[in-house]
Parts: C-alpha cells; sequence; structure tokens
C-alpha cells in the first residue's frame, strides 16, 4: 500500500515567522520614525523634504527615466529644456508630498480644515437636498491624502472612498485608521461592488481615483489623453449607472506650499442616458485640464502608460 505524507512546504513552515517579522520591523519603522517626524512642524518638515529631493533626484535618481519618457510623451510640442524644469518641479512636489503625508497620521481636524479647502460645496450639496449620491472622479494630482483626510468633514453625504490594499497588513491597518480619522470610509477594491447601493439612506459620496494603469487592457475603454493611446478602467461608469449617480470630477488645486482648495466639476446628472465612454471622456479631458495649468503636480512616476491598445 502506498502512503501519502503530507509534508508542509518551507513556504508554509516559515510564512508566519515571515509575517511576524515583517511586522514587528513595521512597527518599529512606524513608532521610532514616521511618528516622531508627524510631530515635526510644517517648516521642519519642508526642509526635510528639501533634503529628501536632493537624494532622490540627484542621487538614487528614483525612476528618473519613467518620469522623463512620460513627460517627453505627452509633451512632444515642450523642447527638452522646458520638460527639465517640469521634472525637476515634480521631484519638489514629489518630496513635500511625501512629508505631508506622513504628517496626516497626527495632523489635527482644524489644521487639515485649513489646509484642503473646498471652494464649491454648494454643488455637491445640490444632490444632497436631493436625496442623491454622487460619484467623484479624480486623479493623483496635488496632495490626495489631504483630499482623503479632510474632504468628509466639510459635506453632509456620507463620503466613501476606493483604496488598494496594501500588502504589508500593519502598514495598511495604519493607513486606514489615518484615512478614516476624520469620517471618510475607505472601501478595498473588491468591496465597492457590495458596499455601493442605490437610493441609500444617507445620501453617499463615492471618492474614485482613476488615473492609474488597467489591469485587463482588452476590457480598458481607450481614448487619447496626453497625446498617447490610454486604457481606461471601467468599473467606475458602470457603477455609476447602475446605481444611478451623479457624476462629477474633484480637482485639488495647490494654493501655496502645504496649502490646497478643492474644486468640483459636474460631468453629467443622467449616466444611463450617456454614450458608452462619455464618462471617462470627460475625466480624461478634466485631468488633462488640471495637468496642464501645472504638470509638475501629476504622478509622473507611475507607469501609466505601460500597456498598448489592443488591436
Amino acid at each position: 500500500m502506498e502512503v501519502s505524507l503530507d509534508i508542509p512546504s518551507e513556504k508554509t513552515i516559515f510564512a508566519p515567522r515571515k509575517s511576524f517579522m515583517a511586522n514587528w520591523t513595521s512597527k518599529v519603522l512606524y513608532y521610532g520614525l514616521v511618528i516622531p517626524i508627524s510631530y515635526l512642524p510644517f517648516r521642519v518638515l519642508y526642509l526635510l523634504s528639501d533634503f529628501l529631493y536632493i537624494i532622490a533626484f540627484y542621487l538614487v535618481r528614483y525612476r528618473k527615466k519613467v518620469v522623463w519618457n512620460n513627460l517627453k510623451n505627452s509633451f512632444p510640442n515642450k523642447t527638452d529644456k522646458e520638460l527639465k524644469r517640469i521634472q525637476k518641479a515634480f521631484y519638489r512636489h514629489f518630496t513635500d508630498f511625501l512629508v505631508e503625508s506622513v504628517k496626516t497620521l497626527t495632523i489635527s481636524n482644524d489644521e487639515i480644515l485649513k489646509r484642503c479647502a473646498i471652494l464649491n460645496p454648494e454643488l455637491p450639496q445640490k444632490y444632497y437636498d436631493e436625496g442623491r449620491s454622487v460619484m467623484v472622479l479624480c486623479g493623483h494630482y496635488n496632495n490626495w491624502e489631504y483630499y482623503a483626510v479632510g474632504l468628509a468633514q466639510q459635506l453632509n453625504h456620507k463620503v466613501l472612498a476606493a483604496y488598494q490594499p496594501l500588502k504589508n497588513e500593519f502598514f495598511n491597518s495604519i493607513l486606514l485608521k489615518s484615512r478614516q480619522r476624520y469620517g471618510i470610509k475607505m472601501m478595498s477594491m473588491k468591496e465597492v461592488p457590495r458596499k455601493l447601493v442605490k437610493n441609500p439612506k444617507v445620501p453617499t459620496m463615492s471618492i474614485m481615483v482613476n488615473d492609474q494603469a488597467p489591469h485587463a487592457p482588452r476590457k480598458a475603454y481607450w481614448n487619447t489623453f496626453l497625446n498617447q493611446d490610454t486604457g481606461w478602467m471601467t468599473g467606475t461608469e458602470r457603477l455609476a449607472i447602475k446605481h444611478d449617480q451623479a457624476v462629477l470630477f474633484g480637482c485639488i488645486r495647490k494654493r501655496k506650499r502645504g496649502f490646497y482648495e478643492v474644486t468640483f466639476y459636474p460631468i453629467t446628472d443622467t449616466p444611463d442616458q450617456c454614450d458608452s465612454g462619455y464618462i471617462l471622456d470627460q475625466h480624461a479631458k478634466y485631468l488633462e485640464m488640471v495637468i496642464a495649468e501645472n504638470p509638475e503636480y501629476w504622478l509622473w512616476s507611475h507607469k501609466r502608460w505601460k500597456h498598448k491598445r489592443p488591436q
């Protein structure tokens, strides 16, 4: 008789230990370094940002080739001198974003309200008064962490936001705790379809950051964005139609270092009557509009165009 021995693999045996060590290291890093930095005043944080800029741009050269290729392809009419100016400005803003994101872990409600003001709250309020939920499309432009922390307490809608969970469980829990401190409710991408409800008791505002590369290019919607063939994930459009949500574009502009302003732009009140792709086209146009204003504030280090349009 043949005997089968069910012997666990090394991966199975050592997985709990690796997970424990990863969480332990993360906790030491978080409580020993990240939190102390978060309590620093802004003037000190921006000195740190200036130092990080030198490291990221001149020494580490973080994704410098990706940033340059993205800029070159997006702005074919700009000179190399102009592109280099934008590239340097991007890294300066990027390191500001890093220290500002760390600051959100301990920032007070009064402070975040001063640094992330909504310029036209009357637009979403109109839909709230009508009992309608809204979907807000936005991109990785300026400081979207301030957007997450400072939006819910300025609106009457129940604010929901989709996010991609981090692989590190400890830092994922910290991210959720930080973003949800002042009222916003986070949904993982897998949870979005079941957490969005048609005609809820309290109208919701669903924040969707939709400028990432699609996972399935053949299922994506394709158009021209920043002079390039660009695929868009279609889930936001389908959910807006399914739940009859008015659709807005949410733009966060930088007023000065550390201070931002949010403006909402209407896309459609009747998503079910729009042609397929209309919502995504309008989102792309608005995002392209604000990028053109200050291109250094978009996340150029992301590999946005790693997929080609399918034949």
